[in-house]
């Protein structure tokens, strides 16, 4: 079968799955709530999975209905499972672990582990990471995500912070300012720097991360309360269920998915529909998305030992593995969708 007849059945699927609720006076009432976080609005692209579970169904496929809390950082995404705002969130790896080595009652459930951080530069006398020593690059806050890739990054040519000027500007406001020409240099995703080429027409210079600290770097995680996962045990699994289905959906190659993938990104952001193609071939040339948990420990402990040699986590406070994640919910969440619309990823 092809890749897109198993899309377009596994879309059947879920619209039947929402069919039969409707037919048997089940209806919204009977969902599960779940309350979540994610980094938007408009939503860095791979918090565009809560768009394409929505406009796909994916969610009350599931038996789920979702409420998600917008954030413009990582760190308050993950902050709101910890407050118990949300019970499951959307966030960097780095603030997760950080949370997790202070003691906060939560744990990993899935994640994203390919990031697709890279600094981007329209100064014609940056030719490489040597270059930027002296310029300003614009790269989030003290200890977030783009900071601690840009430090690592700097060290990969032997500089470091001191040799930069950092500022504090991430997502959106990174891209309006980027398009006005008031940034020059700096830390970007993939789809960012792909609106702003296209707004303005003009090429950056595009600095490829170093394959030793690609491989040394873990990008995103699904942080649950571990309250939630006691109480909302159902809730949570179903909210993975989604998951599971948006990113097999996501990393799918056939035109279909695509299309229909890049029709949601495109609505959610504000993207032309051409730059959200783009960007989708992009990140599916790195396998942004994968089919599993997302977990690889080898990624995860060696993001956790770049943030013990920043200080930003105490040498004997560091979790083992085993406290960082729980991998019963995302397993009990795939023998379920697998039950339902068959093998995944396969």
């Amino acid at each position: 079968m092809s890749g897109t007849s198993k899309s377009l059945l596994r879309v059947a699927a879920a619209a039947a799955a929402l069919v039969m609720l409707d037919a048997s006076g089940a209806g919204a009432a009977d969902l599960i709530k779940v309350n979540a976080s994610a980094i938007g609005r408009p939503p860095i692209f791979s918090n565009t999975f809560a768009d394409v579970g929505n406009d796909m169904g994916f969610w009350k496929a599931a038996g789920v209905d979702v409420n998600f809390r917008w954030f413009q950082r990582g760190s308050d995404t993950a902050k709101a499972v910890v407050t118990g705002d949300v019970a499951i969130g959307f966030t960097a790896t780095q603030p997760a672990l950080n949370l997790i080595a202070a003691g906060a009652p939560v744990v990993v459930v899935a994640g994203q582990p390919n990031q697709d951080f890279f600094v981007g530069s329209d100064d014609p006398s940056v030719h490489g990471c040597a270059d930027l020593k002296g310029k300003t690059i614009a790269a989030d806050g003290i200890n977030n995500a783009r900071y601690l890739y840009v430090e690592a990054l700097l060290k990969t040519c032997n500089l470091q912070l001191s040799d930069v000027t950092l500022i504090n500007l991430a997502n959106a406001p990174l891209v309006k300012a980027a398009i006005a020409g008031q940034v020059n240099t700096a830390v970007f995703h993939v789809d960012e720097l792909a609106q702003i080429e296209y707004k303005t027409g003009k090429k950056w210079l595009h600095i490829k991360t170093p394959e030793a600290l690609e491989k040394s770097l873990h990008y995103a995680v699904l942080l649950a309360s571990k309250k939630a996962l006691a109480s909302n045990h159902a809730g949570i699994v179903g909210f993975l269920e989604g998951w599971i289905l948006t990113q097999n959906m996501m990393s799918g190659t056939s035109p279909a998915d695509k299309v229909a993938f890049a029709a949601a990104a495109a609505k959610a952001n504000g993207d032309a529909f051409e730059v959200a193609l783009n960007a989708i071939n992009a990140y599916q040339s790195f396998h942004y998305w994968v089919n599993g948990d997302g977990l690889n420990e080898d990624q995860m402990m060696s993001q956790l030992d770049q943030l013990v040699q920043v200080g930003s986590v105490k040498a004997d406070k560091k979790p083992t593995y085993a406290r960082i994640v729980d991998k019963q919910p995302y397993a009990e969440a795939m023998k379920k969708v697998e039950a339902e619309f068959g093998s995944i990823g396969k």
